[in-house]
Formats: structure tokens, C-alpha cells, sequence
């Protein structure tokens, strides 16, 4: 009866701890399923976010360039009406100056004419730089390069320009972007630097293009300037290229 009794009670223990180790082993188990239904879970829930993300900036990308087709659009009809129109209109204007023949007015007509054959020039280059298909057909340095040598004519500014050869191949909208991008900045040094010197220097790094521009100006500060429609103008488009 004694030994029934410890054997017994051995019994009891060991299905006891037969008891434990199995709900120990469900208990984890258990657990391990939570964490892995949780992590699908996180899985998902990331998966959706980085699509929401994806959606979002796909989006905001789609309408910063429809905004900028239509402004390309808007600028292609003003350089189409200052070609075909204006342009024209100067020209004949030229033309009949050139045919006056008033005694004692022959240096004034001769200055006349030299005037409007500036202005007649300057229509055609303000012409091509807002013309898209003249950038995309001269490549998008000509013009830069053409922007700033007619700024060192005025005799205003001293400009230097260096862009170094081998540039990646850009496509068919990014030059566009990364011109009107410069035209932007120019403008702005014009407006607002009170500077005289401006420097444009255009690197190769690996399959990427970097471009400084710099001035002796006064310079302006960034945190009250951050919201002007400028600098906004700049952000937009280098979201588009990536930049």
C-alpha cells in the first residue's frame, strides 16, 4: 500500500508536469501565432502605406507636370506670336525705315534702324528660349549658354559658364525642366541680387548632373524666402526630375 501510494502520487506529479510543459508548449505556441499574424499584419499595413505613398506622389507628380505642360503650352504660343506676329511686324517696319529718304534725318533713321534691328534680335532669342522644341532640338546647353552671353552684352553683368563634356542623355522633358530651372534662378539674380557677376558651372557626377550657380550679390535668406513663388517654382520641377 505504500509503495501504491508513492507511486501514486509520482503519477499525479508527473502528469502534472505533463500538464504544464503542454500548456506551456500552447501557450507559446499561441504566441508565435500572434506574432506571425501580427507581422502579417505590419506587413500589410506597411505594404498599403508605401502604396498610399507611392499613389500620393504619383499623383502630386502627374499634376506638377500638367501644370507645366500647360505653362510649356502657354510659353510655345507666345514664342509662336512673337515669331510669326510681332517678328513680322518689325521687320516690315525695318523695311520701310529703310526706304524713307528725309534730307537731314539720315543718322537718325540710321539709328532708328540699328535699334530696331536690336529689338528684332532680341524678339528672336526670347523667341527660341521659350520655344520647347528649340531647346529640345539645341540641346539644353546652347540656350543656357546663349542666356548668359546676352547678359554679358548688356554690359551690365560679367557671366561665366562652364559645362564639362559628356553630359547623360536626359530624354525628351528634363532638359525643358532643368532650362526653365536656370531661366528661373537668372531671373531671380536679375531681380533681386543687385549683382554684377554671375558664375554657371555644369558637372558629370557618374550618371548624375550637378549645377551650381553663384553671384556677388546681396543674397536673401531662404527661411522668409521659402514660400515666394520662385523658389516654389524651382521645388516643383526638381520633383519631377528627381532632383
Amino acid at each position: 500500500m505504500f509503495y501504491q501510494g508513492i507511486l501514486s502520487m509520482q503519477k499525479e506529479k508527473l502528469d502534472l508536469i505533463v500538464s504544464v510543459i503542454a500548456a506551456s508548449l500552447f501557450v507559446l505556441l499561441l504566441a508565435i501565432s500572434v506574432l506571425f499574424l501580427f507581422r502579417i499584419y505590419l506587413k500589410r499595413k506597411n505594404k498599403l502605406l508605401l502604396e498610399r505613398e507611392r499613389m500620393n506622389i504619383e499623383f502630386e507628380q502627374t499634376l506638377l507636370k500638367s501644370r507645366l505642360e500647360i505653362q510649356e503650352l502657354t510659353l510655345n504660343n507666345i514664342s509662336r506670336e512673337i515669331h510669326d506676329n510681332i517678328g513680322q511686324v518689325l521687320s516690315l517696319v525695318r523695311i520701310n525705315l529703310n526706304t524713307l529718304q528725309v534730307a537731314g534725318q539720315e543718322e537718325k533713321i540710321e539709328n532708328m534702324d540699328e535699334l530696331m534691328g536690336k529689338a528684332i534680335t532680341d524678339l528672336r532669342s526670347l523667341s527660341h528660349s521659350l520655344d520647347a522644341d528649340h531647346i529640345r532640338d539645341k540641346g539644353w546647353l546652347t540656350p543656357v549658354s546663349k542666356l548668359l552671353s546676352d547678359l554679358q552684352k548688356t554690359g551690365k553683368y560679367t557671366t561665366y559658364f562652364q559645362a564639362a563634356e559628356g553630359m547623360p542623355t536626359l530624354g525628351t522633358d528634363k532638359p525643358i525642366i532643368l532650362f526653365r530651372m536656370i531661366q528661373e534662378v537668372i531671373n531671380n539674380i536679375i531681380r533681386h541680387a543687385a549683382a554684377d557677376t554671375i558664375r554657371l558651372n555644369v558637372e558629370k557626377e557618374n550618371a548624375s548632373i550637378l549645377i551650381t550657380i553663384s553671384d556677388n550679390g546681396k543674397g536673401f535668406d531662404t527661411g522668409t524666402n521659402a514660400d515666394g513663388v520662385g523658389l516654389q517654382n524651382l521645388k516643383n520641377r526638381a520633383k519631377l526630375i528627381q532632383g
